[in-house]
């Protein structure tokens, strides 16, 4: 089947999609390279059976999962029908992946911190989508990818929790045992998590008898915390498993020890629902001893200026506008004698910048329950002129480590609309004040500069 999909390098699919290098297939998919939009951005296109109802379900999928937005998630840009030869296909474009982690596997299992990165990313998607009433449907490592110095998760079969796929895929070795009698569920996806993490160090999908009893066989040394996960992920019973939130509180603090990482190479821990970057680079993509299969070179994903607001899936609405504007500098006064009329201001006053997306952060329950009273932390974020943070610094980091952590985490994924000055988008900073109650987190935004 490779064969006869790499013939079509080089057709353009509808007039807007060239296909460039094929990138593999599966007995009912196939991907290309291609290129998006009106700076030709490089992205990947994804073939797919034409299903009974001529597409109208993955279309609504693919519609309310593109207005979705997580760091963790692939962007989807656009979708629809096509023939190729004498067949009808769905299509689905999104962001491009360098590499996934299935591709690793084969040659070597995860260190333990690479598994620590790979649960702490993959266990804030599933948060965000199970808070949703979304499910991913197929957690596999193959759909765990790299896109630049980030792990993302395919984004094409994300569905409501109940629905069934009209694609009518064949069950795999990551479907939890219910999944044929109930249909996909975010206990579902608890279950492919826990096969994905066991294949991850063992390199293997079904170690042994013992792995549908939750009872999983793990290699000797593997930190207790995975031990732990996989056992609570792999229950016969949906109602046993952990969900994403307990997951995601035992590995509260690291799993790995401190005494297990160089003093030489900055490790960004984001407590909770975080992520772990080492030297700037996914931690399985540093190089590997000879014989050992990498991850590949790190290639930095072009960014996307947003255009449009963005619905944050976890809030339930759309993101806030900024609450508080820039001051407007005074206007200067005329030399006196030379003109009655003062000068012309060749310097047009900045319009302000608003918030796109607003990220709340994610706390456990039981950290929230030690409160009295507020805990108060303030994040000062630096943002390009595409609305990017990057960069947060501490303001204010209040009395707990904890919270103050959980606050940086949430600033690194704001998302803002740039404030402009003759139509031309501005770099700014903003301050963002996080209360933290038994109640939850509050936080409100206030634009520092320009």
């Amino acid at each position: 089947m490779s064969d006869a999909w790499k013939q079509w390098e080089g057709h353009i699919v509808e007039g807007r999609f060239p296909l460039r290098e094929f990138q593999g297939s599966t007995d009912h998919s196939a991907v290309f390279v291609t290129c998006f939009g009106s700076m030709q951005e490089k992205a990947a296109i994804k073939f797919l059976p034409v299903p009974g109802d001529g597409g109208q379900w993955s279309f609504q999928q693919w519609e309310r999962t593109s207005a979705i937005s997580h760091p963790h998630l692939l962007r989807l840009f656009a979708w629809g029908k096509c023939q190729l030869s004498e067949a009808q296909f769905l299509y689905v474009v999104s962001e491009f992946a360098e590499e996934n982690l299935g591709q690793v596997l084969p040659g070597r299992p995860l260190t333990a911190q690479e598994t620590e990165f790979m649960l702490h990313s993959t266990v804030e998607v599933l948060g965000y989508l199970h808070g949703a009433r979304l499910v991913h449907t197929r957690l596999k490592p193959a759909n765990l990818m790299a896109v630049g110095d980030d792990l993302k998760l395919a984004s094409d079969s994300i569905c409501a929790a109940g629905e069934r796929n009209t694609l009518a895929l064949a069950a795999t070795a990551y479907d939890a045992p219910e999944f044929t009698a109930v249909g996909p569920s975010a206990a579902g996806d608890i279950w492919s998590l826990g096969v994905t993490l066991v294949e991850a160090l063992t390199q293997k999908v079904a170690p042994g008898a013992a792995f549908r009893e939750g009872q999983a066989i793990l290699p000797e040394g593997t930190p207790d915390t995975f031990l732990q996960i996989a056992r609570e992920c792999l229950r016969l019973d949906p109602e046993r498993r952990w969900t994403s939130r307990e997951i995601a509180a035992h590995l509260v603090p690291a799993a790995v020890p401190r005494k297990a990482r160089s003093p030489l190479v900055p490790v960004a821990l984001v407590v909770g629902l975080g992520i772990v970057l080492v030297g700037g680079r996914l931690l399985w993509r540093q190089p590997e001893p000879k014989g050992n299969a990498g991850f590949g070179p790190t290639v930095v994903s072009p960014s996307v200026t947003p255009t449009t607001p963005r619905v944050d899936a976890s809030q339930g609405q759309p993101p806030a506008a900024a609450l508080d504007k820039s001051p407007e500098p005074a206007p200067a006064s005329g030399a006196p004698g030379v003109s009655d009329h003062p000068p012309a201001d060749p310097s047009p006053k900045p319009v302000p910048g608003a918030v796109l997306e607003k990220i709340l952060p994610s706390v456990s329950s039981r950290s929230l329950d030690t409160i009295t009273g507020k805990v108060r932390v303030s994040v000062k974020v630096a943002v390009d002129a595409s609305g990017y943070v990057t960069e947060t610094n501490l303001a204010s980091p209040g009395p707990s480590q904890y919270f103050a952590r959980a606050a940086l985490a949430a600033a690194r994924r704001w998302r803002f609309s740039p404030p402009t000055r003759g139509g031309e988008a501005l770099a700014s900073s903003w301050m963002l004040r996080f209360a933290f109650s038994r109640e939850g987190a509050k936080v409100e935004p206030a634009q520092l500069s320009p």
